[in-house]
């Protein structure tokens, strides 16, 4: 399956900017991040939008906002999203807010290299922000789906500023006890176009995740496992995303997993319409994050 969509877009790459699309891969959603970053073969509550345009059908008419403090603070990363169903299809839609501060603009005394006795001078402060609006649509029955995101970027990098958009695409398998998806994002590239004229395209990337569970009815008891495989079309290799999930009485939620070879935890609640969910995200380089959401059907 990725050597044929590598086939179809690889004469397009040619003009693709490498790392063009980080800022939307922070992940969204407690559950999700805490259990490894899988979501594309997850269809529990609307974050869904994010990783599986077509695993929004499965969800009910609900809503989710999250509030991240990634490494440690320095990343903030605001999403909200709302789902509404209706007969053989749904619509969707998402926000996804970043931003940066505290950036520091400096410059050198004079023209000679920096040194000790030249060293750079902070004269600002500055901070970047991110804008990321999904429209989804998902059709389907029981057991299969399709559906589409359009997305619309707006980025403001302090002394620069670009818009965008894109598409994503997804299809997922629906079974009793297993389910499964894949999902193309920015299908085929996904341009930036920024104020001084230049521009730029973000690569796709293809993901499928597979989610088998696991009932222990005489406990009232569900285990989730997942694993995604997420392949950028432009580099080699892929990576292999991890997780797990304990829920008793679909009441008390434990979550772990692995993403990118960081660890990560997580908890949840849910009672009558209203769910809590936390995730604890290592990493390796940088600070540890910590994202928050919480969701309600309607």
């Amino acid at each position: 399956m990725y050597r044929i969509i590598s086939l179809i877009v690889l004469p397009l790459l040619l003009g693709a900017t490498k790392y063009a699309g980080e800022f939307q891969e922070l992940g969204v959603g407690g559950r999700a991040c805490a259990m490894g970053g899988i979501g594309v073969a997850q269809y529990a509550d609307p974050s869904v939008i994010y990783f599986n345009p077509a695993g929004c059908f499965y969800v009910s008419r609900s809503a989710l906002i999250m509030h991240a403090e990634n490494f440690a603070g320095a990343v903030k990363n605001e999403f909200g999203s709302v789902i509404l169903p209706k007969g053989n299809m749904s619509i969707g839609f998402g926000l996804q807010y970043l931003s940066v501060g505290d950036i520091k603009l400096t410059e050198l005394q004079d023209t000679t290299p920096p040194s000790s006795s030249n060293p750079p001078i902070p004269y600002d402060t500055v901070g970047t922000k991110d804008l990321v609006l999904y429209i989804n649509v998902a059709r389907g029955n029981e057991m299969l789906s399709y559906g589409a995101n359009i997305k619309v970027f707006y980025r403001d990098l302090a002394v620069i500023t670009g818009y965008g958009g894109g598409i994503d695409l997804g299809v997922t398998l629906n079974l009793e006890h297993l389910t499964a998806g894949l999902a193309i994002r920015d299908f085929v590239l996904s341009p930036i176009i920024w104020s001084n004229g230049t521009k730029e395209t973000i690569v796709p990337k293809v993901s499928f995740g597979v989610a088998p569970l696991i009932i222990l009815s005489k406990i009232n008891s569900v285990i989730t496992l997942g694993c995604d495989i997420v392949k950028s079309i432009d580099t080699e290799g892929f990576d292999l995303n991890l997780g797990l999930e304990y829920a008793y009485k679909d009441f008390v939620f434990g979550r772990a997993g692995v993403y990118r070879g960081n660890y990560t935890l997580g908890v949840g609640l849910k009672y009558k319409w209203f769910s809590l969910d936390y995730a604890f995200v290592t990493h390796s380089d940088l600070h540890d994050s910590n994202k928050f959401s919480g969701g309600f059907i309607f």
